[in-house]
């Protein structure tokens, strides 16, 4: 863009040209003032301390729900192409040294290795927290009790 028309846009956004006359009584949801606190909730750490095998596997509340991880993840390093902490317990070779839960078959290549696309767990697999729900809610799933 040249600078000249740079210039001359500028000076109309500053005399109000382009001016908001169609937005008029859209506000932002923090109000005018855009220096309001964020008025989210608190980060939940309920699985925060709590060692890899210490926490009871949580209940899924539908079929094809990935497992969550009832442990804390904030020390974990990230996961990159060269290393997942993850199979460090998960693995095939590895959970039942440890006693963890294997990864499942569908993540696996026919040789036993990781498909790459399934190689980013935590994009599935989550931490769950025992938190008052943010909006109300009656989802009751749709897994039979065993």
């Amino acid at each position: 863009m040249s600078k000249s028309l740079t210039l001359l846009m500028a000076a109309a956004v500053a005399a109000g040209v382009f001016g908001c006359a169609q937005f008029a009584g859209v506000n932002s949801l923090r109000g005018e003032d855009a220096a309001t606190i964020d008025k989210a909730p608190a980060e939940q750490k309920l699985y925060a301390g709590k060692r890899p095998g210490s926490g009871a596997p949580i209940a899924r509340t539908f079929k094809e729900q990935p497992p969550l991880v009832p442990h804390a993840i904030e020390n974990f390093d990230e996961i990159t192409n060269e290393e997942n902490q993850c199979l460090e317990c998960h693995s095939p070779a590895n959970a039942p040294k440890k006693a963890a839960p294997k990864i499942g078959d569908s993540h696996l290549t026919v040789a036993a290795a990781v498909r790459m696309e399934r190689y980013q767990c935590n994009s599935c697999h989550v931490p769950q927290v025992d938190a008052k729900p943010l909006v109300t809610n009656t989802f009751s799933g749709n897994v039979a009790a065993k």
